[in-house]
């Protein structure tokens, strides 16, 4: 199973806002990096953590930079907390780092969890200890490659319609092709009922606390950021809008904050701040909208998360 895109190629990753490409150019592994000799951070997430959507400038790599902290990520968009935690175990001991941050995004996790636990490869690496697809072997490397030509060469075969040719990786859609080999259907959006789904809380709390060990034993220090929900739900105007609210940011959150606590394991809520700081009329200063609808941060939010990083968790 795949968990990265092709390797040092120059991928397609979105339009922009004014129907503009953004690409960039993928590290040995085929994640977004210009890779550093030493990192201080190893950067944990999905689409946030790769970049999506915004010049490669504006990504967090660059913008941890700006406060003087070399990073190396492992983002690719679409991945859920399961999904993260493969790669991390794959490809971490192929990069120097000191700390850990794990970005969580309460949109979109719970919902992307539900589906990712129903794959057993995907299980295998938090159910048995030191499992791998060994990606890093030249032969797996081949399957790999072999594995994402295949899908993308066959376009009848795609979760999601979109506009990109087999030469530019949309990483977006690799989520696509995980989620084939996951369930063979297409994702459903966020609802209740998923939310509901007691079974998804464990597996998260049992992620989180896998990620932990493997840091306790390794000597390295690791740190918790929780994304801002979609602006419709942090500001909502709908009964259905107020009550994922309160689900995701009174509910689901809180659990996950409890058990990092008694962890004593630090974190930082950017919902908070954006809450305090910004409404319903200035939030688009620091969310994009693409196509009408509510995307991922600007350049300004990328930037804001990181300032807020370096003043409340990381110094």
């Amino acid at each position: 199973m795949p968990l990265s895109g092709y390797e040092n190629s120059k991928i397609l990753l979105c339009l922009d806002e004014n129907n503009k490409p953004v690409y960039f150019d993928s590290d040995k592994n085929g994640f977004n990096n210009q890779l550093n000799e030493n990192n201080d951070f190893i950067l944990i997430g999905d689409s946030y953590v790769q970049g999506m959507c915004v010049n490669n400038d504006s990504i967090l790599n660059k913008q941890f930079k700006k406060f003087f902290f070399n990073t190396v990520s492992l983002g690719v968009g679409g991945n859920g907390p399961l999904i993260e935690l493969a790669p991390f175990k794959e490809y971490k001991n192929d990069y120097r780092f000191n700390d850990i941050i794990i970005f969580i995004t309460p949109s979109n996790d719970f919902e992307d969890l539900n589906n990712e636990m129903k794959n057993s490869t995907l299980l295998n690496y938090l159910n048995i200890k030191n499992f791998k697809q060994n990606l890093l072997l030249k032969e797996n490397k081949d399957e790999k490659i072999a594995a994402l030509n295949s899908f993308f060469g066959n376009k009848t075969k795609r979760i999601f319609n979109d506009f990109f040719s087999i030469y530019h990786f949309n990483l977006k859609s690799l989520g696509n092709l995980i989620e084939q080999n996951i369930q063979g259907k297409t994702k459903s959006s966020t609802n209740f009922k998923n939310l509901d789904n007691k079974e998804v809380d464990k597996l998260f709390v049992k992620i989180l606390d896998e990620f932990i060990k493997i840091a306790k034993k390794n000597e390295k220090k690791i740190y918790i950021v929780f994304n801002a929900v979609n602006p419709d739900i942090l500001y909502p105007k709908t009964e259905s809008d107020q009550k994922l609210k309160d689900i995701l940011l009174n509910k689901k959150l809180k659990k996950l904050k409890e058990f990092l606590d008694k962890k004593n394991v630090l974190y930082y809520d950017f919902n908070r701040y954006l809450i305090k700081n910004y409404n319903r009329k200035n939030i688009n200063t620091m969310f994009k909208k693409i196509d009408g609808h509510w995307d991922h941060y600007t350049e300004k939010g990328f930037f804001e998360i990181t300032k807020q990083i370096n003043i409340n968790l990381i110094n």
